[in-house]
């Protein structure tokens, strides 16, 4: 790493976490922590100032030996990966938040199941549990060099197994972003796109710190999107949920809440499993295809050769020879005390996945060597008892055969050579030899990353296809639900509307009648009846009455008595036939078949207690009122007329009798004929007998109940 590249990174890293803290504390403030509303938040910020600041430490202590500073990179590099968990944790809950609409407390976390049932995304729950693994094998990491490992000179450098971690910190992002599309509907859509951009930022880090090594991506991500969220929760106040208070007017939109019936609920919640699954092996295939076209570069390394190979020893992950050709050699201008010859070496790469594409080879020497100049396979040169062999790059003269030419595959080899004149006692096999190389790790090669691919190839298949399936088998039943519960609604209004016309119609006609017209509505509707009672009341003086008032006043009158009166009818079981003006006719008897006897009975007792509703009304209103009764029994005819604005009513000399009876009354009193009287036995005391003339009867004897 340069210099510039490790400066950089420093200020980077730095400001970053300055700014962090800055926003931690701007939200702290002012609001005790237990009550602040955006305290998942604030959490956020600290950890990531804290994660930013842990990074940069180790940048400024990398390559110390001794002292404090060896700790500090230890230990910084430690929490620069847990903390990376922490940070994805806080975000997915504090997105958790927004989509139950409300504050939540970490206890949840330990009551998965009722917490579910209350609302809480299961996303969390698998995000937690994946950055504790993830936590836990940091941890592992920091002992058996799982993830990185730190070399003599406590440089920091990636473990071939490091990927692991990129996909265990990859995961949280992908599940978060699959919650917040599946609760999008309960999200405003400031909001949403506001918590959606946040995992772009480390996903996009993750992208280059596979394919730039040096600089923290990873971490520069995290910062930037803890600065998003801080900025997004000042302009948008969608990120409060209160108003600085426990209690109180939320600032935060009103959030609409899904319906779900309780059978699909396990659906629904299968369906969410399999899409988070589908998101996760969908990054990880992504992320494993880009690896296997572009390789991951691995830092630099150096071997060390004390006693230099004759053959290739296969237990190296490289191993270097470099010898003189036994029988190319010569002496230098016939000097004995001079050689000249044909030196060789090979590279021999016994890794199975990853490629050395630049390497720099030296080797001690004595004095008095030279380099005999040609194009020979690297740049040769020799300073000061050293020999330095480097791959040659397109801008070289040695360059014969093109860069690529001098990269060496894996399980491959690379010869180099030159002519070299040196003193007869030189021997290469004497000499140390320093190998440095840079690598390109190429997983395809390796058998057991084609079947994690193929494996997870297959997952996403299989997780997609099931994903559509399920959600189009979802999507069929609201549907289905949504016409059920049109169904039921139009069938609800549809009842209501019958209820409403069989109400009007037992208004105008009595049940029984009204039940056979229901059945059929050119039902003819013409009964006789043997053992009726039929009523007439007239209220006195109505004329003169009308005279004197307004029609309001008149109408509310009559309005309030009647229904007086319509109210005893039926708590009587009386069949109240019609109203003519001031006129009120009723009859009992009509229906159910009692005797004649009751019948009357019950006529005439509804007919004192509409003397006593008259004398009761009386007492409350400013019209006074009283009445004439009539009272009639035997057989009439009942029926309907016509076909609209049609009518039940009652025919025959009983009716017509009754109506003389009312006529020819007195005032507040019961006028009953003969046959009435006859039918009561005695049950109402009555007047003695008043022989009268009756309309179209003649003589009559007639009584007055008392």
């Amino acid at each position: 790493m340069s210099d510039t590249i490790r400066t950089v990174s420093i200020v980077m890293l730095s400001g970053l976490s300055f700014f962090c803290l800055q926003a931690g504390v701007f939200l702290f403030s002012g609001h005790k922590f237990k009550n602040n509303s955006r305290r998942t938040l604030i959490l956020l910020q600290f950890i990531t100032a804290l994660l930013l600041g842990c990074d940069a430490l180790a940048y400024v202590f990398r390559g110390s030996v001794s002292g404090i500073g060896f700790y500090i990179v230890r230990i910084s590099n430690f929490l620069v990966f847990a903390l990376n968990y922490f940070s994805t944790f806080f975000f997915c809950f504090y997105s958790a938040e927004f989509i139950k609409s409300d504050v939540l407390d970490f206890k949840v976390l330990f009551k998965p199941r009722s917490s579910i049932r209350d609302g809480v995304p299961v996303h969390l729950y698998i995000v937690f549990y994946i950055c504790l693994i993830g936590i836990i094998l940091t941890i592992v990491s920091q002992f058996t060099n799982l993830y990185y490992y730190f070399d003599e000179a406590n440089n920091y450098h990636r473990s071939s197994l490091y990927p692991v971690s990129i996909v265990l910190g990859l995961s949280p992002g992908l599940i978060t972003w699959a919650m917040l599309f599946q609760s999008k509907k309960v999200l405003q859509k400031n909001v949403l796109i506001s918590l959606t951009i946040y995992p772009l930022f480390p996903i996009v880090g993750i992208v280059l710190a596979l394919l730039v090594y040096g600089i923290s991506w990873i971490d520069i991500g995290y910062g930037i999107g803890a600065l998003h969220l801080f900025y997004s929760s000042i302009k948008l106040m969608e990120l409060e949920f209160y108003s600085g208070k426990e209690t109180g007017p939320r600032l935060s939109p009103n959030y609409k809440q899904g319906t779900v019936i309780p059978e699909m609920k396990k659906r629904i919640a299968r369906s969410h499993v399999w899409q988070v699954i589908c998101v996760v092996a969908g990054g990880v295939l992504a992320m494993l295809i880009i690896v296997s076209i572009t390789g991951v570069v691995m830092p630099e390394k150096t071997i060390v050769i004390d006693q230099p190979y004759q053959e290739n020893d296969k237990s190296k992950p490289v191993c270097v020879t470099f010898m003189r050709d036994a029988e190319k050699f010569w002496n230098d201008d016939n000097d004995f005390t001079r050689l000249g010859a044909q030196y060789n070496g090979i590279i021999y790469n016994n890794m199975k996945a990853t490629a050395i594409i630049d390497w720099t080879f030296t080797i001690d020497v004595c004095d008095d060597c030279a380099i005999d100049p040609g194009p020979w396979n690297g740049t040769f040169s020799i300073e000061d008892k050293l020999m330095t062999v480097r791959k040659p790059h397109d801008e070289d003269d040695e360059n014969i055969h093109g860069a690529n030419y001098y990269q060496v595959s894996a399980l491959k080899t690379l010869g180099f050579g030159c002519i070299m004149y040196t003193p007869a006692e030189f021997d290469p096999m004497q000499s140390k030899i320093t190998f440095t190389y840079d690598s390109l790790l190429m997983p395809m090669s390796n058998i057991s990353f084609d079947i994690v691919l193929i494996l997870v190839a297959v997952l996403f298949i299989v997780s997609i296809t099931i994903v559509f399936t399920e959600g189009k088998i979802i999507r069929i039943e609201e549907e289905n639900r949504k016409l059920e519960d049109t169904v039921k609604e139009r069938t609800k209004e549809l009842q209501e509307e019958k209820n409403r016309s069989e109400e009007l119609l037992l208004n105008i006609l009595p049940e029984e009648v009204a039940k056979r017209l229901a059945m059929d509505k050119n039902a003819r509707i013409a009964d006789k009846i043997d053992n009726a009672s039929v009523l007439f009341a007239d209220i006195v003086g109505f004329t003169k009455i009308t005279s004197t008032l307004d029609a309001d006043t008149i109408v509310g009158a009559l309005n309030a008595l009647y229904s007086r009166i319509d109210l005893r009818a039926k708590r009587e079981g009386i069949e109240k036939i019609k109203t003519i003006g001031d006129s009120y006719m009723a009859a009992a008897g009509l229906f159910g078949n009692e005797p004649a006897e009751k019948n009357a009975l019950a006529i005439v007792n509804f007919a004192r207690g509409m003397l006593q509703d008259i004398e009761d009304f009386n007492t409350t209103s400013n019209v006074k009122l009283f009445m004439r009764i009539g009272v009639n029994s035997g057989n009439l005819i009942a029926g309907v007329i016509g076909k609209t604005k049609f009518v039940y009513d009652i025919w025959g000399d009983t009716v017509n009798v009754a109506s003389r009876m009312e006529s020819s009354g007195e005032t507040s009193k019961i006028h009953v004929s003969e046959n009435t009287m006859a039918l009561l036995k005695g049950a109402v005391p009555a007047t003695a007998p008043v022989e009268m003339e009756i309309k179209g009867k003649g003589m009559m004897k007639t009584y007055f109940l008392s």
